[in-house]
């Protein structure tokens, strides 16, 4: 940014604030004054102790001393700052003021005195709290926009992620299928081609309509589906009023991913992988379970749900419920989201 462009976007709002400033209480007290020119060396005399008052606390106190959280050193220097100024100010406006006085005025220089004091807190005060303000707005504006940028790094990274275990198996099982099933092998890869077309294209935005994440899932079930066999039975199921809504993408697979990871392997009874996703009025809840081999109950999670559940803490912050039920023999995980209005 140029010096000039700093100038206007820093500078001038407080070049605007000091000219109304003077022309406000130039106003004001026209009427009291013989003579502009007294008048005007009052104001000004006002505007010069008040601002290096308020600047040395706005710009180098509050950044050097409160914000470090250094609070009996801020106090003192604050406290020897007001008494300066505002002593300064008395003096100067004493000074100048004393020929136009009169003789049979008592107490004139106390009044003087009290009016720089009361006047050097109240406006001090006043500036330095809207000063407050507005680094407090700037600091959670910036705070925010970090987090999204965050945010949007770590999905831009999701979306870039392609598992390479599943992706070999996925390909293993269509090279497999090419000679047994073509047909098959044919749908496969055009289910294959679909989820990577989602992960690369369909989610560039921040929401997502959450048709499109479900087809993902499907997408995802039919090649594990293949992958897994019929050693694992997959119940899928979607509430028919499951539409005309965004989620953020990608809040769900890790679950999905989850399930089908660490799905049991038993012989002599069922292995289950199930999903339920429903809406009730405002909310929508998905349910993913599947059962697990005890030994591998401890493992079940990992840094896709961790990761998922900090999403959750950025994305829907007190709008979502995420309970996970580790069980001996079977993990569920069931997610609430508070959809908007």
């Amino acid at each position: 940014m140029s010096k000039g462009g700093f100038f206007w976007r820093y500078k001038l709002h407080h070049v605007t604030f000091w000219t109304v400033y003077f022309i406000f209480w130039t106003a004001i007290y026209r009427s009291s004054y013989p003579s502009i020119w007294p008048l005007i060396v009052v104001v000004s005399l006002y505007m010069v102790f008040l601002a290096i008052s308020f600047y040395t606390t706005a710009y180098y106190l509050i950044p050097r001393f409160l914000y470090p959280r250094r609070f009996l050193v801020f106090s003192l220097l604050t406290a020897s700052l007001f008494i300066v100024t505002s002593a300064g100010l008395a003096a100067s406006l004493f000074m100048y003021m004393r020929p136009y006085i009169p003789k049979e005025t008592t107490n004139a220089f106390q009044f003087i005195v009290a009016g720089a004091f009361s006047s050097n807190i109240i406006f001090t005060g006043a500036m330095c709290a809207v000063k407050l303000i507005v680094d407090r707005m700037r600091m959670d504006q910036e705070r925010k926009r970090v987090e999204k940028h965050h945010l949007e790094s770590e999905l831009q990274y999701l979306k870039a992620q392609v598992n390479p275990h599943f992706l070999f198996n996925a390909i293993n099982s269509v090279y497999f299928l090419i000679k047994r099933n073509p047909d098959q092998a044919a749908q496969t890869l055009i289910r294959l081609s679909d989820l990577l077309r989602f992960q690369l294209y369909d989610c560039s935005g921040e929401m997502i309509d959450i048709r499109k994440e479900i087809e993902y899932l499907e997408n995802f079930v039919a090649l594990e589906e293949i992958r897994k066999g019929p050693r694992v039975t997959v119940d899928f199921k979607v509430g028919e009023d499951v539409r005309g809504f965004g989620i953020a993408p990608f809040l769900m697979i890790p679950f999905l991913e989850n399930a089908f990871k660490f799905v049991s392997s038993y012989n002599d009874r069922e292995n289950q992988v199930k999903v339920f996703i429903a809406r009730h009025q405002n909310k929508m809840t998905a349910e993913f379970f599947n059962t697990c081999e005890y030994d591998h109950n401890e493992s079940v999670g990992g840094i896709g749900l961790k990761n998922v559940a900090r999403r959750l803490e950025l994305l829907y912050p007190d709008r979502h419920a995420l309970v996970i039920e580790k069980m001996p023999d079977a993990y569920r995980a069931t997610l609430t989201l508070q959809l908007d209005e």
